[in-house]
């Protein structure tokens, strides 16, 4: 991974000079992919849905003391009554889209593990259909735990506030503008965001 991401910053650098500018600001990208097994990474970008990164961070730990565990794992949401998860922090509606997440896995429906072989688009709109999974959701499983390098999360607010900054773009720029400026960035547009999130803290 980080001979890979070290390949995408000297591309970057060459397409985007905004972009090398935050490169020499920020040092070597840190993005690693998440050790968890992918079932706990999906459980997590659910719970992180609207949520600050500090409140999401609660619950999830919440969660992992109420299991007693390390990591989630489908079957500890078929035997935790909802009013547990819910004094853990979650929502009724989270509540539902892991619990039904967590029976596709055992049931072998979900096959998170054989995803990885699949590209970015084609997970998106496999991992889409299945209720709670928005393009937001995707994009953050994909990141974070398949570790795929050419994924721009447009819907992320943080995102699209340091784009505006850093490129100028006004305040009701759509989604296809977005997605413009970041053309140049291919196949590395993962690698960017990281450096357009870090620009924004």
């Amino acid at each position: 991974m980080k001979r890979r991401i070290q390949v995408a910053e000297a591309h970057l650098r060459r397409a985007d000079p905004t972009l090398g500018e935050l490169i020499e600001r920020h040092g070597p990208c840190t993005l690693m992919q998440q050790p968890r097994p992918h079932f706990h990474n999906l459980v997590w970008a659910i719970v992180n849905q609207q949520l600050s990164v500090k409140a999401a961070a609660t619950i999830e730990q919440r969660l992992l003391d109420w299991f007693g565990a390390d990591t989630f794992h489908p079957g500890h949401f078929a035997r935790v009554r909802d009013a547990s998860l819910r004094r853990c922090g979650l929502s009724g509606s989270k509540i539902r889209y892991i619990r039904d997440i967590a029976a596709r896995v055992r049931r072998g429906e979900l096959d998170l593990d054989a995803l990885q072989r699949h590209d970015e688009d084609v997970i998106a709109e496999r991992l889409m259909q299945i209720p709670g999974i928005g393009r937001w959701t995707a994009d953050m499983f994909l990141m974070f735990s398949l570790g795929k390098l050419d994924v721009l999360p447009v819907g992320d607010l943080a995102l699209r506030k340091s784009m505006r900054l850093h490129y100028g773009l006004p305040e009701d720029a759509g989604h296809d503008t977005y997605v413009a400026v970041a053309e140049a960035w291919r196949p590395y547009r993962t690698v960017a965001s990281w450096y357009i999130w870090a620009a924004v803290d």
